[in-house]
C-alpha cells in the first residue's frame, strides 16, 4: 500500500500514547483504536506506540512502549525512548490509578519537555461559564447553576417546573447522572446512571424524601444542575448529537461528522457506553423535523463548532480534537450540552467508514504537522466546518 502522505519526508520521531497498563490481555483500554492508530502511523512513516507513564525512567529517558505484532498477533513491549509528542488515551479505573498516573506523568515533566497532541479542559462549569460569556454561544446554553444543597435545590425546582437534570462537573460517558422529576400527585422520580453505567430509577412518595436521598447521593461531589430538556426521539428514546472536530495534516480545523446517539426507552441519557446506538444525523432529524429544517440544523451545528473551537483555544490553548455535543428539544431548538477533549470512536463508526477512518487518520495527520513545524503556534482556519 502506498504511503498516505507520499509529500511529507519520514518523520524522524515517535507518538506516544499515554495509557494505563494493567495486567491484563489486551494490557489496556481502546487497544482496537490503538492498533488503528499504529497502522496508519507505519502507513504516514510515524512510529507510534503506547506506554504508561509510571514506566519511566529518569537514567535514560525511556519508558515501557506497546506495539502491535500483525504477524504474531500479540502485543510487545520493549524500552524506547520517551516521545516528545504525546496522545492522552488513558482511563483511570479510578481515583487511585488517575492519583498514580497524574503523578507519574508530572515527574516526567518536571525533568523533560512534553507536547500534548490534544489539549485538556477542566470541569463542565469552568467550560460553561467561559462559553457564556459569548454571547452568540449564551444563546445556546442551557441555563446552569452549581448544586449546593436541599435548600438552593428547593429554589431550583421552584423556578423549573418541579424538575431539573444533575451531572457531576467532572464526570463523563454518562456516569452518575440523574434526573428529578416531580409529579403531579406530589411524588417524585429519580432516574438515572450509577457509576458503572448502569440504570437506576426510583420513586418516593413525598419530595423531602428524594431530595435527601438525592444529597447523600451526591455527598461531597460537584454537580451541575440543568433544566430537564425534552431531547426524545419519535418512540420516547433519549437522543444527542455528538459532532467531532479534529484538526487535519494542515492544522487546520474539519468536521468528521455528526451522529446521532440513541439510548434506550425509558433511560435518561444517550451516551454509547450505556447501550446507546449511533446512527447518522440526517435521517432522523428528517424524519422528526422535515428535510429543510434538518439542513437548517445541521447548518447551525456547523456555525456552532467553529464558534466552540475558536472560544475553547483562545481560553485553554491548542486541542487537535473535541468531540461537542448538541440537544435538539421537540420544538427543534438547538442546545449546546457539553465538550469533550478526549472524544471516542463509536460515534464515528456507527455514521460510515469514510468518517471512522478519517477519526483515525486526522489525529497521525495532525502530529505530523506538529513534529514537521519549526514552532508550535495555535490555529483557528477551518477546512470544511
Amino acid at each position: 500500500m502506498p504511503d498516505i502522505y507520499p509529500d511529507f519526508d519520514v518523520v524522524p520521531s515517535a507518538l506516544g500514547i499515554l495509557i494505563c497498563e494493567r495486567k491484563s490481555n489486551p494490557p489496556f483500554a481502546e487497544s482496537a483504536f490503538l492498533r488503528r492508530l499504529m497502522k496508519t502511523g507505519s502507513l504516514a512513516g510515524l512510529p507510534v506506540f503506547a506506554f504508561a507513564p509510571w514506566t519511566w525512567s529518569p537514567v535514560d529517558a525511556s519508558v515501557t512502549g506497546w506495539t502491535w505484532n500483525e504477524e504474531k498477533g500479540v502485543w510487545e513491549s520493549s524500552r524506547r525512548p520517551l516521545p516528545k509528542l504525546v496522545y492522552d488515551r488513558s482511563w483511570p479505573a479510578d481515583q487511585k490509578e488517575r492519583s498514580r498516573y497524574t503523578a507519574a506523568l508530572q515527574r516526567i515533566s518536571d525533568h523533560e519537555r512534553l507536547v500534548h497532541l490534544n489539549g485538556k479542559l477542566p470541569d463542565k462549569g469552568h467550560v460553561h461559564a467561559v462559553l457564556a460569556r459569548d454571547s452568540r454561544l449564551a444563546e445556546l446554553l442551557p441555563p446552569t447553576e452549581t448544586y449546593s444543597g436541599p435548600a438552593t435545590f428547593g429554589s431550583w425546582l421552584d423556578r423549573h417546573d418541579g424538575s431539573a437534570f444533575l451531572k457531576p462537573a467532572q464526570g463523563s460517558q454518562g456516569r452518575r447522572v440523574v434526573a428529578y422529576v416531580r409529579l403531579p400527585d406530589g411524588s417524585v422520580t429519580l432516574q438515572g446512571r450509577h457509576r458503572d453505567n448502569r440504570p437506576f430509577a426510583v420513586t418516593f412518595g413525598h419530595s423531602s424524601e428524594a431530595t435527601d436521598r438525592l444529597h447523600r447521593w451526591i455527598g461531597d461531589r460537584v454537580y451541575l444542575m440543568q433544566p430537564l430538556l425534552d431531547l426524545r426521539g419519535p418512540g420516547s428514546e433519549p437522543f444527542d448529537l455528538r459532532a467531532l472536530v479534529q484538526k487535519n495534516g494542515r492544522s487546520r480545523w474539519t468536521l468528521t461528522g455528526v451522529a446521532v446517539r440513541s439510548g434506550r426507552p425509558g433511560t435518561v441519557t444517550a451516551n454509547l457506553h450505556g447501550g446507546g446506538q449511533a446512527a447518522p444525523a440526517e435521517e432522523l432529524l428528517t424524519r422528526m423535523f422535515g428535510r429543510l429544517r434538518m439542513k437548517e440544523l445541521l447548518q447551525q451545528i456547523r456555525d456552532s463548532c467553529r464558534d466552540l473551537v475558536r472560544r475553547l483555544e483562545q481560553h485553554y490553548g491548542r486541542f487537535a480534537e473535541l468531540g461537542l455535543d448538541f440537544g435538539i428539544d421537540r420544538s427543534s431548538r438547538l442546545w449546546f450540552l457539553e465538550a469533550n477533549s478526549k472524544p471516542g470512536r463509536t460515534a464515528m463508526a456507527g455514521i460510515g467508514a469514510s468518517a471512522a477512518n478519517a477519526a483515525v487518520v486526522r489525529p497521525i495527520a495532525y502530529a505530523r504537522s506538529i513534529l514537521l513545524r519549526p514552532h508550535g503556534r495555535v490555529i483557528h482556519e477551518f477546512d470544511h466546518l
